[in-house]
């Protein structure tokens, strides 16, 4: 008797312990799966498109994308905190290579405009406090400082000029001083992609650390700046920041000007 009870403890446990292993190993990736998949078809179901989300071509789920990343938010209208955008990316990322999807949304270029929303999103919420990482807690605290303050604003000439170099360094990935005294208002172009979404697009010019050439390296893609609603949203603040060029310095010549103070007489 007791070889048999050994017998059959040793056949149950080579026929599950594979399942329980992938069981365990995947529970909460399907868990997550399913959570952001069911985000998708509330956000689909409100914009009338298709709920399958990989039924959709690269080129379209690319604009799907930009828009569902800039808007999507939780049940309360509360936007998600930067780490649960990249769990939602990885979780629809798998979605699609589970469905066979040609590409993927993370890696593959095709989707690196969509990616780039989401990123930029991140980027603004942290900035804004939403962040969780220790390292960079001072650096955000100083930052939401500077907000709260009305250092970071659109009120004088000065908070705009400040707000509009801070946000073309986190966007374009601007190294230094030279590059943006080097910027041409020509730079920029303001776009607004299928889904009516608007964008600031910066076409990367010649500089003292990229003086062009036979070797120069060109960017695959143009940065791109996209609007994401409210007081921070750095497409409505680029715009009165243009707005505010002299007539002949509107379409071309340099981004940044000198303020000019009127001083009482």
């Amino acid at each position: 008797m007791a070889a048999l009870n050994q017998e059959r403890f040793t056949l149950a446990t080579d026929n599950t312990i594979e399942e329980l292993r992938n069981g365990a190993k995947n529970i909460n990736t399907s868990k997550s799966m399913s959570f952001w998949l069911s985000v998708w078809k509330t956000w689909c179901e409100v914009k009338s498109v298709a709920l399958e989300i990989e039924k959709h071509e690269p080129a379209e789920l690319n604009r799907l994308l930009e828009k569902f990343y800039a808007e999507v938010k939780n049940k309360n209208g509360q936007d998600y905190k930067p780490d649960s955008l990249s769990v939602m990316i990885a979780a629809l990322d798998r979605h699609f290579k589970d469905k066979q999807y040609p590409l993927s949304i993370v890696k593959d270029r095709e989707f690196h405009s969509s990616k780039q929303v989401l990123e930029g999103k991140a980027k603004l919420l942290r900035q804004a406090g939403h962040g969780k990482r220790p390292n960079k807690a001072r650096n955000l605290k100083k930052e939401e400082v500077l907000w709260k303050e009305s250092k970071f604003r659109s009120t004088t000439p000065e908070t705009l000029v400040n707000t509009m170099w801070w946000l073309l360094t986190q966007h374009f990935g601007l190294r230094g001083r030279q590059e943006h005294h080097d910027m041409k208002v020509d730079d920029f172009q303001l776009c607004k992609d299928n889904n009516g979404v608007e964008f600031v697009q910066f076409t990367e010019g010649q500089t003292k650390t990229r003086q062009g050439g036979l070797h120069t390296k060109h960017c695959d893609f143009q940065p791109r700046m996209f609007a994401v609603g409210g007081e921070r949203c750095p497409v409505a603040l680029f715009k009165p920041f243009v707005s505010c060029q002299p007539q002949n310095l509107k379409t071309t010549g340099p981004f940044y000007l000198s303020i000019k103070t009127n001083k009482a007489r």
